[in-house]
Parts: structure tokens; sequence; C-alpha cells
């Protein structure tokens, strides 16, 4: 590799970031450090910042490469940010997982507070083969061995066209030093594992071995990619936090096999969730094939499950009981993620609002979430609060539904019973509605 390939390729596949503001993610290694001296190619304009995520981990060892990444930027005048993330946040087999989502939520915070555009990662060519074989050995399907993007939202990989050893021979003729991690050499951690022993093993059989996973890692993308458009132009999605944000069986059933998996891996994906099993995503088929009341764990305790020919998502938790007394003002955020309420003169925004209730003049109604007991009037009988909820929500939505009181009795439950409004329009309404988002799984 040289300065003008690199330059070639990255105006031609980041042309939006030209002369743009980037936060590089430096770890100290030869990699990062690599990225950073290259985008420093004044043809490339960029206003580059740098930050290194410290895991609180490999102690003396961290700490010095914080520092050489701090006195790297400092000569070369590029605003250095040293990030800390709790090494305590994961243990065991999901330590590297979560320590990954930390590290990415740190940089891409850091970049939308300082006003950057892109976050710029220093992944190659071989972490792509390293990639693929990991994920195999894990029992991935192929939207897991389909590898990492150039681009994925503000992340970017300017590096991926070059190997880990083309790198080191550019930073050697440039006379660049970095960093070693000695953790990489642990092989109990099965990424070093397949980089220092199954693909050296495997590339003695057959030279060219590295260069064929990343050929299918590449080919296993743009599959993935066109699944995707097939998948967001048919699929319907569960919202777990809408009273009617169920999904029907029979739009799942009724996607091409090729797609319902997917549908799943998708799915997960907007609540937050990194993957599906292969064994949940088995016991999910068997779940809708069956077309019987059941249910589905899925990866932090959050559930799948199909009742009455409707497919619900259900949260690990609920949020605890609470009680908000209203007053007049602003829109109010309700514990239930997505939705919040207002109190006060009607003033147009009856017209965003999903449901509205109005109570008379001078009572100040308090919102909460329901309680053992609580009755409401039906056609001149009493009934418990319970059964109406039952017929009209989710279950992980029943004991966590806002119902609107006056005295602590109920007036108003949204979108599921209302008591007798005053009959003049005197008085202040109380507004309820739901945020538009693309996930919900705050």
């Amino acid at each position: 590799m040289d300065l003008e390939a690199f330059e070639k390729h990255f105006k031609n596949i980041f042309p939006q970031l030209v002369g743009k503001r980037v936060l590089v993610s430096l770890s100290g290694g030869g990699d990062s450090v690599a990225l950073l001296h290259l985008l420093r190619n004044p043809d490339l304009g960029l206003d580059l910042e740098a930050a290194h995520v410290h895991h609180g981990v490999r102690g003396a060892e961290a700490d010095g490469d914080a520092s050489f990444c701090e006195d790297l930027c400092d000569a070369l005048g590029i605003p250095c940010h040293i990030v800390r993330i709790d090494p305590s946040a994961a243990k065991g087999a999901g330590r590297e997982a979560t320590w990954r989502e930390l590290r990415y939520g740190a940089l891409l915070d850091l970049a939308d507070n300082r006003a950057l555009d892109a976050v710029a990662t220093g992944h190659h060519r071989d972490d792509v083969a390293e990639g693929f074989l990991v994920q195999l050995l894990r029992g991935g399907g192929p939207r897991a061995m389909a590898g990492i993007s150039e681009t994925a939202g503000a992340v970017i990989r300017p590096l991926l066209p070059w190997s880990k050893d083309e790198l080191v021979q550019w930073l050697q003729g440039e006379g660049h030093r970095w960093r070693e991690d000695s953790s990489n050499l642990d092989t109990s951690h099965l990424r070093n594992l397949v980089r220092h022993r199954f693909l050296p093993g495997l590339e003695e059989a057959s030279p060219s071995f590295r260069a064929h996973l990343v050929h299918l890692a590449a080919a296993l993308a743009r599959d993935e990619s066109y699944f995707s458009e097939r998948l967001a132009a048919a699929g319907s999605w569960i919202d777990p936090w809408n009273p009617e944000g169920g999904v029907p069986m029979a739009a799942v059933v009724g996607l091409p096999p090729a797609l319902r998996t997917r549908w799943l891996h998708a799915q997960a994906v907007r609540i937050g969730l990194q993957r599906v099993t292969r064994r949940q995503a088995e016991l999910f088929e068997a779940l809708i094939e069956h077309r019987a009341t059941g249910s589905v764990t899925l990866c932090k305790r959050w559930c799948i499950r199909l009742v009455r020919g409707t497919l619900w998502l259900e949260p690990p938790s609920t949020p605890p009981p609470y009680s908000i007394e209203l007053t007049k003002g602003e829109w109010v955020p309700l514990p239930l993620p997505g939705w919040r309420i207002r109190f006060g003169p009607l003033a147009g925004q009856g017209l965003e609002a999903r449901w509205c209730f109005r109570f008379a003049s001078g009572v100040r109604p308090v919102v909460r979430s329901p309680r053992a007991g609580d009755m409401v009037d039906v056609d001149g009988k009493s009934m418990r609060a319970s059964k109406l909820l039952s017929k009209a929500l989710p279950r992980h939505l029943r004991r966590t539904w806002p119902v609107c009181c006056e005295n602590d009795r109920i007036q108003w439950i949204p979108g599921v019973w209302r008591g007798l409004e005053p009959a003049t329009h005197v008085g202040n309404v109380v507004e309820v509605m739901r945020c538009e988002r693309s996930s919900c799984a705050s």
C-alpha cells in the first residue's frame, strides 16, 4: 500500500467525508496508528481528533498505551480524548462483546458531542478473514459471516482493502512507531486462537485460504444486502411498548423461507440485541410452524411469544410502579419507553395525541400504574380494571399501562376505557402520545 492508493480509495468510498471532521479510534496498535497517519494526508482535508478507549485492564501496559496515544497526538497536533469504560460491565463469555458494544457507544457519543462527522476504525482485510472463521466456529449464520462493512452508520473502516502485513510494512517504511498489545497473544480467546493457530495451519494446506474467506464474506454481504432490501419491503415489526404493536404470525409465516430467520435477526436488532443463536432460530421456526401458543427466550432474557395468532416481544423487566401528579405544562415522559403525557388546555396538541380525555375544571389528575383491586364502571356495573386490561393489552403492559385518576378514582385508561367527561368544554385535557422511533428498546 502507499499514501496515493489510500487517498484514492478514501475519496472513492467516502467522498462525502472529504474535508470533514473525523474521530479516529486509536488503540496505539499498528492498525489504528497507520490509519491516523494515513488520514493526515493534506489532500483529504480532514479535521481529525482521536479517542483512546481505556478498558481498565492490563494495568501498567494499558496505561502505557494511553500515554503513547496522547504523546503521538500531541506530536501531530491532533486533539486526543481518553475514554474509560467499566471493566466489570461484563463477565465470562460475554466480556468481549459487551466491551465492544460499550466501546462503540462511547466513541459515537464522543463524536456526537464534538459534532464530528464519522468515527474511523482500523479494521483491515485480515479482520474479515478471522471474523468469518470465528463466526463459523461459533455456529453463526450467513449474516454473521458476511463480515464487517466499510460503512456502518457513522462508523467507517477505510483500511479494509489492505492486510495486516501491508500496514506493518508501510509503518516500517515510514518510520512510524506503534504499540503491541500482549493480550493479543493469549490463545484462550477464540479470535487469537484463530489468528495464531487455525489460519496459519489452514494456509499451509491452501496458501490462498485467507483470500478465499474474504471473497466468500464479500459474496455473503452482497446476498445479505439483497435480502435486507427484500425484508424491508415485505416485513412487519413488533413494537413491544405499543398495545397494538404485535405482528400477525401469518405475516411472518408468509415470508419466503430465506427471509424468516432474517426477520428474527432484524427484529432482534431493532430492540437492541446483537445476535440470535442458531438454537433460538430453530425454536422460533418450530414455534411458528406448529402455530401454537408458546415462546422462545432470546438474548438478555427478551422473549418472543405467540398468543392467539400474534407475535409479541416481552422485555426482561418492566418499569416499577409509578405515580405522577400532572401539572399544566410541557409533555412529560411516561416510564413506558416512547410514551409521554401532557395536561393543560387543548391548544391544538390534540391533533398529535393518540388519546385525549377532558377533566373538570380545577382537577389535578394523577397518572399511575394499575393496582390490584382497581375498579371501573362499565354499563352501570363495577368491573375489575385488570379484566379490561387483560383483554386490551399484551401481558407485559398490563401492570405498567397508565391509568388517570381523580382523587384516586380511575377516570380514564388510555385506549382501554373511559369514564364520563364533563358535559361542558370547560376544563383541561390529558393527552397521551407516542414518540416516533425506529427502535423502542430503551
